[in-house]
């Protein structure tokens, strides 16, 4: 694999880190953007994917929020400190290859110091960082691309993107199309159960309490369904779920390409979150967001999404 590795925390900066997924891939290609566990194929081995992937990785864009270094395990450990710790080792085999490692600052985030890191990591310190802006995304996101193109395999990326021109604009007519109405989704889980608790024994730890614990137990891992949206386009949209007590983190596709979840909450059955994404036209980029509804039944989850436009939702699927 050749490409950019996107390394962060999800309860850290898994919006931003969507956001930037997004923007690379646009530039680069889908296939040349690796956002860890959202692209790790069902029933792999996940720390021996990660492995192979960081091993053949061009770049790493590692995404340092407010709580990056303050974020706690199980067993109240720092995960900066833990030698399991999935980041530090992203970032530790990275950073022996000596490739190129871009920190990017979000949230008003800072970069850490020497001595805030463990031995295989203070090398992080040490390179050069960029700053992601809420109110300057689009800007900040060239930068740090610019700074990718530096690497040979990289360079390429305008070229590819140029040659998808074509089909980028097909695409966003279809999702304007879209947004003369919402989409009521049916999403079930039942061909990935296996997976779903595959996964949760790699990333979740105890049972999950508090309000909406119920939900949260039925809710966490893998999601997957065919959505029809209003222009007549079928896609399988894939959600990957990972609570925290009332609060919601993972991520959730909107025509086929992977979005950070934000705003995420759980009341008793209910689920909530936005998603942000791009529309590209004319080499004018333009930011959206969409507002989703859900109510967790068994192995289902039955959804409505709202456009940033205002229009009403739709009855039907």
């Amino acid at each position: 694999m050749a490409g950019v590795f996107i390394s962060y925390r999800r309860a850290d900066s898994a919006p931003y880190a969507g956001r930037l997924y997004d923007r690379l891939s646009a530039h680069f290609g889908a296939d040349q953007v690796f956002m860890d566990v959202d692209d790790i194929p069902p029933g792999e081995d996940f720390i021996a994917h990660i492995e192979a992937r960081v091993a053949s990785c061009d770049a790493m864009v590692t995404v340092i929020g407010t709580n990056w270094l303050t974020l706690r395990n199980d067993n109240d450990q720092l995960r900066i400190s833990d030698p399991e710790d999935f980041v530090g080792l992203e970032i530790s085999l990275v950073l022996e290859r000596n490739i190129l490692v871009i920190p990017a600052l979000v949230g008003g985030a800072r970069m850490p110091s020497l001595k805030d890191l463990p031995s295989p990591l203070k090398k992080l310190a040490q390179r050069n960082a960029v700053t992601l802006d809420d109110e300057d995304f689009q800007r900040d996101a060239e930068q740090l691309i610019q700074a990718l193109e530096t690497v040979p395999s990289l360079s390429g990326g305008s070229a590819k993107t140029q040659v998808a021109a074509k089909e980028t604009e097909q695409l966003a007519g279809r999702r304007r199309k879209l947004w003369g109405g919402v989409a009521l989704l049916l999403v079930t889980a039942a061909l990935f159960w296996q997976w779903n608790q595959f996964h949760k024994q790699r990333v979740g730890g105890d049972a999950p309490s508090g309000p909406g614990s119920s939900a949260v137990l039925a809710l966490s891992g893998w999601w997957m369904g065919d959505v029809t949206y209003g222009w007549g386009a079928r896609y399988t949209e894939r959600f990957l779920f990972q609570p925290e007590g009332d609060k919601l983190f993972g991520t959730a596709s909107f025509l086929a390409f992977k979005r950070g979840i934000e705003d995420g909450r759980i009341e008793g059955d209910k689920i909530s979150f936005t998603v942000r994404f791009q529309t590209v036209s004319e080499d004018v980029a333009r930011e959206h967001k969409n507002s989703y509804l859900g109510t967790v039944s068994g192995n289902q989850i039955h959804f409505r999404m709202q456009d940033d436009r205002g229009n009403p939702p739709s009855n039907s699927l």
